[in-house]
Order: C-alpha cells, then structure tokens, then sequence
C-alpha cells in the first residue's frame, strides 16, 4: 500500500515544490518550523538582539515598536495555520521518535501533541487580537513591546508545545546530514572533544535548516519581513554556539595547536558575521516598506550566514581529516574561488564605469553612476573583507553628498584608486593562481 500524498495546493502553501510527499514528511517539517517560530519568539523580545542603530539603542525608550509588532503578527497567523494543518493531516509522531506516514484519527484521548497544538491555537487568537488593537492604537513603546513578548512567551510555555516536540525535533545526531561527517566524527578517541564536535557540526545543520525557510520565501516571491524573526534566531543561537566552543572544546586538556587554531578561527569567523549583519546588513531593516530594498537585505543576510556556516563547517571537518569535501554534501556551498570570481569582475565592471566618467563627465550620468556604485554596495561588497566596507560606504556618501561636479570627479578619482588597490589585492589571492584576468572592455553604456 502507498503512502498517502499531499496535494499541490497544500505544498505551496507550506512553501514546498510540487511533488510525492507522505503526510509524515510534511508533518514533520510543519513541526520543525512550528517549533523554530516559537524559539524565534523566546528571542524576538530580547532587544539586545535586534539590528537597532545605535541611537534606537540610546533612546530604546522613545522608540516606536510597532514595525516590530506587525512582524510578530504574522508569525502569530502562521503558527496558526501550521497548528491547524498538523492536526488536520493526523501527523502523529510515534513514541520512538519515528513519524507515522499514515494520517491516523485519535480517538479518545487526545494525544500530548494535539492537546498543546489546540491550546497553543487557543492562546495565540487571544495575544493577536492584542496585538492587532496595539498596532491599531500606535505608537507601541518599549515596555509595551517587552510586556507583549513576555504575555506571548507564557502562553507559549504553557500550551506545552517545546517540552512535547523537542523528543522528536531538534535532536543532535539526525541534524548532522553528512554520513562522512558522522564517521569523522566517530573516530575521534576523545569522548570529550567527540561530544562537542557533534554538538557544534549539529548546530550548524539545524543552523542552515533555518535558512532553508527564508530560501523558500526568496525563490516563491512571498512576503520576507518575518524572515527578521529567523534571522534573530540564529544570531542568538550563534552567539551561544561561540560561548560554547569558547568555553567547551577550547578548554580541553591536550587539545592540540591545530585544532585549538581552528576553534580560535570558526569564533573569529562567526563573529565578524555577526557583526557584518546584526550591526549593518540588517540595521533599520524593520522599518523598511519598499519591496526591492526588503528582498535585497533578506537575499544578502541569507547569502552571507549560509556561506559562514557552510565555509566554517567545512574548514573545521578539514583539520580532522583533510580529505573531507564540503563540495559534496552542500549544492549551494560557495567556494572562495567563485566568490573572488565573481568579486573581480564585478569590481572591474564598476572601475571602468567611474574611469569613463572621469574621461567624459556629465551631469546627466550623475544618477546612473551613483546608482551603479550602490548597486555594488547592496551586492558584492559582501565578498570583501569587512574592514573594506566602511571605507567604501564612506566613498558612497561623498559621492551622494557632493555639491558640484568638480568635488564629485576628485571623489570619483580617490574611489577609483581604492578600488584599483583592491583589485590588486584579489588577483594575488591563491584561489586565482590558475585564473588570470584579462580585463575586458565594456561595451555597455
């Protein structure tokens, strides 16, 4: 006997492609985002975590909160409607950990898992219709905003839905994909470092399955500022994750110098990603409306923590066992090469549009150059080095704010010439030892 399928209509609506799926797959993804939405909540109303500005951050007290709660909102209906579905599917995970493929009618008794789906239905109708009055009645202040978080959090807890999904979800060992990784990890003769490192390769995978949802709504064109929810997620988690290796595997007695280097380095690493993202890429993004900038931060966010988790796993699987191949196991794993590639021509591309307005300058081409360097500013300037990305934003509000054309062509000049040193620098990277470039003229106005 088949296993039973789910139709098309119901596939798009959780945000999979058409195709043979059994009630229990589905079932279990419903539960994992159901279970990601509720952690992101635990995390949405700790504002330390938000990508505020510093003077958001100064005067937290005077600042409108009511972006932040329409963004809740809509998790709000989608925690409802993955609740209702999962209950109406029978997905029914058995006491193993194993999910039924077969929708099953209960009987009697509800099980533990729809109890907590049916009051946690229960408890978020009543916090979005408080949420809806307060956004009606805004501004929403500071306190109203943590008061909220704080109501949503308890009714949460109390529905019992994370004690009841966490023996099935979430677990260390399922989440590392990779069957070399999982042998890799088994040979280790140390239990203690064993340990740690299936925690860590497993955090990374739980990591890039948060990602795959904002993956969804970027390629199916749906609304992305709830992906703000994930995105705080993950930064939360990153953050215990560096904790963890800061004062767990880093600590281990007769730890070796390589791989003490390679820990040192994956902290170094997710740090600096943090910093990039949580202190720029997505600074004032709650407040944004517009459809291009919105897609744009999401697909540059996404970019940038799917590359760092993917590029650190693989440089950490590496310093035990350098035969290991992240080419494999990731379909959208970015090498260094493709990224320098990519980089180089796209760095050439601007240079030779600034080089030809200082050759012919005019005022009618203002616009179009200061929209190309934006454009690069918005894209690639995320495969530089982040201490890069100050100065050139620098370079970019010069060139916004220039009063004439002659102060415009002496910050032209000075933007041309760091991005010349840069792309020096990039062609003596080793990934491009066997790539020489040619420098290709332009034959686009």
């Amino acid at each position: 006997m088949t296993s039973p399928t789910v139709n098309d209509a119901v596939l798009d609506a959780a945000g999979l492609p058409p195709r043979e799926v059994t009630v229990g797959a589905l079932g279990q993804r419903w539960l994992f985002e159901l279970t990601m939405l509720a952690r992101s909540l635990a995390c949405f109303f700790r504002v330390e975590l938000h990508p505020l500005a510093e003077a958001d951050r100064v005067a937290l007290r005077q600042r409108d909160f009511t972006e932040e709660l329409r963004i809740i909102r809509q998790a709000l209906l989608r925690m409802n409607y993955l609740s209702a579905e999962i209950i109406a599917s029978g997905f029914q995970p058995s006491a193993s950990g194993v999910v039924s493929s077969r929708p099953k009618p209960v009987t009697g008794d509800e099980s533990a898992l729809n109890q907590a789906l049916y009051l946690l239905m229960d408890n978020l109708f009543d916090i979005c219709t408080v949420v809806d009055d307060l956004i009606r009645a805004k501004p929403v202040s500071y306190h109203t905003f943590t008061a909220t978080g704080r109501l949503l959090n308890q009714s949460i807890e109390q529905s019992q839905l994370l004690p009841v999904t966490q023996q099935y979800l979430l677990t260390p060992t399922p989440d590392i994909k990779s069957e070399a990784l999982r042998k890799l990890v088994a040979a280790l003769p140390d239990p203690a470092l064993r340990q740690d490192l299936r925690h860590i390769f497993s955090s990374f995978y739980r990591f890039l399955r948060y990602l795959d949802f904002v993956q969804d709504d970027l390629r199916q064109d749906r609304p992305l500022k709830s992906n703000l929810l994930i995105f705080i997620l993950i930064r939360a988690e990153t953050e215990a994750l560096i904790e963890f290796i800061e004062t767990r595997p880093m600590c281990l007695p007769n730890l070796l110098p390589d791989v003490h280097d390679a820990f040192d380095a994956t902290v170094y690493a997710l740090e600096m990603e943090l910093q990039k993202i949580y202190g720029r890429e997505l600074v004032g993004f709650a407040e944004l409306h517009q459809a291009p900038p919105i897609y744009s931060r999401v697909e540059n966010t996404h970019g940038l923590l799917r590359d760092c988790f993917q590029q650190s796993l693989v440089a950490l699987a590496t310093v035990f066992d350098p035969t290991f191949d992240g080419t494999a196991d990731f379909d959208m794993f970015q090498t260094k090469l493709e990224q320098s590639l990519h980089l180089r021509e796209d760095i050439w591309r601007l240079l030779c549009h600034l080089r030809r307005f200082e050759s012919r300058p005019d005022k009618t081409a203002v616009a179009p150059l200061i929209e190309r360097i934006t454009l690069f500013r918005d894209t690639s300037l995320r495969f530089l080095m982040y201490k890069d990305w100050d100065e050139y934003d620098r370079f970019l509000d010069q060139v916004q704010s220039a009063r004439n054309l002659e102060e415009l062509l002496k910050t032209v000049h000075l933007l041309s010439t760091f991005l010349e040193t840069l792309l020096g620098q990039i062609n003596m990277r080793a990934v491009l030892a066997n790539h020489p470039f040619d420098y290709p003229e332009l034959n686009d106005e």
